[in-house]
């Protein structure tokens, strides 16, 4: 079986994307199933990145990234069930620096990064990437709950949009500032990332993957001040197909050009 580093981290941004956006629906009334279908949405890409290498023999149980990635698997009963308050919260808080860790000491490994600034900027390059894909599909997920729960409060939603939105605008910020710190490496490249391919695939990123999600939020926005929980959910799900597509992309331009974009 073939695995790739990339894989890793793919599995490991989504994860995270999905726990931090956990966070911002601690008291929201949708029951105990809604976490644990999150939860689980959360572990399963984070169970692939810390067992897969170490089967296929690209890692070992003692490297820093897969044991990293036990302790966010080992937090999944205190996050995922219908644990509440402080516990809950460590649970995820845990499972969130796990994650963290293991996603700096992939690309650490797997890239040609120097220095711990340019290795804080890919990983918190990667950390918005992710964040952006699990806080719009948590918002659908959460989006379709208002059909089984009628009186559940526009502000639970409300609020997780606002969250797509920071990171989305994070992550613009992030891809600026990776293309500037490491502007000599992606124009040495035998295909610079400035030259006409280059631009192509990375406007497809910007304008699939953040901007056009960034208008849907709007449009979300919109939505809920109306009340309209159903047209919120349908725009949701179509900014959800984008951002993954923008994520894959993210994903592919790394692979040509080793940073994180």
């Amino acid at each position: 079986m073939a695995w790739s580093s990339l894989g890793t981290q793919f599995c490991l941004e989504i994860g995270f994307g999905v726990l931090a956006a956990l966070a911002f629906v601690p008291k929201a009334p949708v029951g105990a199933f809604f976490y644990r279908i999150m939860g689980t949405t959360a572990m399963v890409p984070l169970l692939v990145a810390t067992v897969v290498p170490v089967l296929v023999g690209q890692a070992a149980w003692t490297d820093l990234t897969v044991l990293a990635g036990l302790i966010a698997l080992i937090s999944y009963p205190l996050y995922s069930g219908p644990m509440r308050g402080w516990r809950w919260g460590a649970g995820l808080g845990l499972a969130m620096v796990g994650t963290i860790i293991a996603l700096a000491s992939s690309l650490s490994a797997s890239t040609e990064i120097e220095g711990a600034g340019q290795l804080a900027i890919a990983s918190l390059s990667a950390l918005a990437t992710g964040t952006v894909a699990g806080s719009v599909a948590l918002a659908m997920v959460l989006g379709h709950w208002y059909l089984t729960v009628p009186n559940l409060a526009v502000r639970h939603l409300e609020r997780l949009n606002k969250v797509t939105i920071v990171s989305m605008i994070l992550s613009l910020a992030f891809v600026g500032i990776t293309c500037w710190t490491f502007m000599d490496k992606f124009e040495g490249e035998e295909a610079s990332l400035f030259g006409m391919w280059g631009l192509f695939h990375l406007g497809t990123r910007v304008t699939v993957g953040l901007l056009l999600p960034l208008l849907f939020a709007g449009m979300t926005s919109s939505s809920l001040r109306c009340k309209n929980t159903r047209s919120a959910t349908g725009i949701l799900y179509a900014s959800t197909v984008l951002v993954l597509i923008g994520t894959a992309v993210s994903i592919s331009l790394q692979d040509s050009y080793g940073v994180p974009l």
